[in-house]
């Protein structure tokens, strides 16, 4: 028994460590092929190399080709990875990848709608576009990240539905990708917050809310000033944050207004926001916020009137000193201390 259970080890320990050779010489042939193609895949880019000799290069090892492809092409600027799309072309077998998304395993589907976004055709965009519908959410952001990549606005509407998933999927890597359109998404964008409630999810509102404020897309500013009415807690929310980011003072007033919302969620982005709107002529609605029941308000509420200067630092001085309100003055001499601004020695 003794000999048999030796014997077992050795074998085990014989294979581990000849599996660990080979993931150790895959590794650094991997990494020599990676410094011998990175200087080529740079100098393509630049117009100082054909693609001739890039193709020759990277289909020495396929495979570990087309992730330093990919590694490369998402490092570039969006609007100069176009140049690329010859040599995905070459790598990329288009036939393979449609099929792979469809019946492929959830792994094979992930790397299928990665690689078809840099293939600027019309059928790896319908690929993409029927994978909107996959069962795994992952595959889903992945498929709507290509057509981004792709810059296919049309598909836009069809990924606010596909990604409206908001127990599976984090708002913001849904935003990140409709961000990514840069202005091209903004008409889309629009036509989903200015269209009845019916038609789209609050879920969907809110994303497209929070890619405009991103964009700073001064077209959405009276359009996201009607949602601060929405009866939805989220949107009124997300629809305060796009004002602030987009930073146009007109939305000052009615943002101001959710400084009273029942939701202490809305009144902390709603001072906030005033913050950002460097709305100086709104102190007074600042240092009422600063009683308000909620820390987490308050706060916002004192990192804003900090952050217009002498004037909010005089008020959040005043208040510290002469308030009645303990939570007031505690929340004053947080942020007056936090800025180095009162002394506590």
């Amino acid at each position: 028994m003794a000999l048999v259970v030796f014997a077992a080890s050795f074998v085990l320990l014989a294979v581990i460590t000849i599996e660990r050779w080979f993931k150790q010489r895959r590794r650094k042939k991997n990494a020599a092929f990676e410094r011998e193609a990175l200087p080529v895949l740079r100098a393509f880019s630049e117009g100082r190399a054909k693609e001739e000799a890039v193709i020759k290069v990277l289909l020495k090892n396929r495979s570990e080709a087309m992730n330093i492809l990919i590694l490369f092409a998402h490092g570039m600027e969006p609007e100069l990875r176009p140049k690329l799309a010859p040599i995905f072309e070459k790598l990329v077998v288009l036939g393979e990848e449609v099929l792979a998304i469809e019946q492929g395993q959830v792994k094979r589907r992930l790397m299928a709608a990665e690689r078809l976004g840099f293939l600027s055709n019309d059928a790896s965009a319908a690929a993409l576009v029927k994978a909107l519908d996959d069962e795994a959410p992952v595959v889903r952001l992945c498929a709507a990240r290509s057509l981004s990549i792709q810059g296919r606005t049309d598909a836009i509407k069809p990924i606010l539905r596909a990604l409206d998933l908001p127990a599976e999927l984090d708002h913001r890597r849904e935003v990140e990708t409709l961000s990514g359109y840069g202005e091209s998404a903004v008409p889309a964008l629009l036509s989903v917050i200015e269209s009845s409630r019916r038609k789209y999810s609050s879920n969907a509102i809110v994303a497209a809310s929070r890619a405009l404020g991103m964009l700073k897309a001064e077209e959405a500013v009276q359009p996201l000033i009607k949602l601060l009415q929405h009866p939805r807690d989220g949107v009124r929310l997300c629809a305060a944050r796009a004002l602030g980011d987009i930073g146009d003072p007109v939305a000052i007033s009615p943002v101001a207004a959710l400084a009273d919302d029942p939701s202490w969620r809305v009144r902390r982005r709603a001072v906030k926001a005033m913050g950002k709107l460097n709305a100086d002529e709104q102190v007074p609605k600042l240092s009422e916020a600063l009683g308000d029941s909620s820390w987490w308000v308050r706060f916002a509420a004192a990192q804003a009137l900090y952050s217009f200067g002498s004037s909010g630092i005089s008020e959040l001085e005043r208040v510290q000193r002469t308030s009645s309100d303990k939570n007031a003055r505690g929340i004053c001499s947080e942020v007056l201390e936090e800025h180095a601004v009162l002394d506590t020695n």
